[in-house]
């Protein structure tokens, strides 16, 4: 119950990664939690498989993400089971509702409301990412924000590019 609240803490900016045990249960802990609430994200447009692979890849972009940022920017990598840790439990957390909302949403397709949550659950999550990644690099805000901005727009490039619907025929 202490770690929910410590992650539920760093979502509402109380606390950042440099609060989070580094710890490699922990991080396979909150790398399950990620792949299943991934899986479940996923599984309301695809198969239980392809879901599967597409939560597998976009955790590996993460934290290849989140290292090369340690690696290449702030010469730390030592923070980085606390900082992968922190961002794989963050967003399992906020993409929990995520995925309630989307099985809603695929019921009722273009509910102005449900719209409006979902677009309201990815701000925080950039948000959230961009705070994560501020006390890892030891950077202000608003680099942490732009580099957030860029994951997610390179992430989303990657992920259609990878699993690109295939034409029928």
């Amino acid at each position: 119950m202490e770690l929910i609240v410590l992650f539920v803490d760093i979502c509402l900016f109380k606390k950042g990664p440099q609060h989070v045990p580094a710890s490699r249960f922990l991080f396979g802990l909150a790398l399950v939690a990620y792949w299943l609430v991934g899986i479940a994200l996923l599984v309301v447009e695809t198969d239980w498989p392809h879901a599967a692979l597409e939560a597998f890849v976009e955790s590996a972009l993460l934290l290849g993400f989140a290292w090369s940022l340690l690696f290449l920017i702030a010469h730390k990598t030592e923070r980085f089971l606390q900082t992968a840790t922190a961002l794989l439990a963050t967003d399992a957390l906020i993409s929990t509702p995520g995925a309630l909302l989307l099985r809603w949403w695929a019921a009722r397709p273009g509910e102005p409301l449900l719209q409006l949550a979902l677009l309201g659950l990815m701000i925080w999550h950039i948000a959230v990412v961009a705070h994560i990644l501020r006390h890892a690099l030891s950077r202000p805000l608003s680099y942490g924000f732009a580099l957030s901005v860029l994951y997610v727009i390179v992430t989303y490039q990657l992920m259609s590019m990878i699993f690109a619907p295939v034409p029928a025929g």
